[in-house]
């Protein structure tokens, strides 16, 4: 399964889905195959975009931008939340996850309390729960360096995550 939505542009909503053997049947009896399709100019679109010479260029300087706010971010977290821990650095994508401090089995610090004390600092971060497919390990929170404009949107966030998680009852 793959996306040309985050390396481009949001609006071009164009996927990929291989499959065979098994997989394909299955997901042909539940009609994911055949139900959903791109309208043809934009698959058109699409193939004239993965077909140009710039293509690979671009695609290089993304995932090195992507690398770069990844590390910053890693670093001002390190910096100013060391309480919270960074559990897994990634290679690629555009989210850090963070385990929260004191949680496991449903103890500690809770999710949607930071998510709402975060988004009163004027940050938005995602509850990790939401994300596992089974009771979560502990509490996590998904904070993107994807959408920001930068290095100092990054820091000022993580400045602001800082404010937010200080002014959580028990703190």
């Amino acid at each position: 399964v793959c996306s040309l939505t985050k390396v481009t542009s949001p609006s071009l909503r164009v996927g990929a889905l291989a499959a065979r053997g098994p997989v394909l049947e299955r997901l042909r009896a539940i009609q994911v195959v055949d139900s959903f399709f791109v309208p043809r100019p934009l698959q058109e679109a699409a193939l004239e975009l993965v077909g140009s010479p710039s293509w690979g260029r671009h695609l290089a300087a993304v995932a090195a931008e992507l690398r770069h706010r990844r590390t910053t971010m890693a670093a001002a977290l390190s910096g100013e939340l060391p309480e919270l821990a960074l559990p897994h650095l990634p290679a690629g994508g555009g989210s850090l996850w963070l385990r929260l401090p004191g949680s496991g089995a449903g103890t500690g610090a809770d999710e949607p309390a930071v998510v709402s004390a975060a988004l009163r600092a004027s940050v938005a971060i995602a509850p990790g729960r939401p994300y596992f497919c089974a009771e979560p390990p502990a509490g996590h929170v998904r904070l993107s360096f994807a959408a920001v404009s930068g290095a100092a949107e990054i820091a000022e966030g993580v400045r602001r995550l800082r404010t937010a998680f200080d002014g959580l009852p028990g703190s």
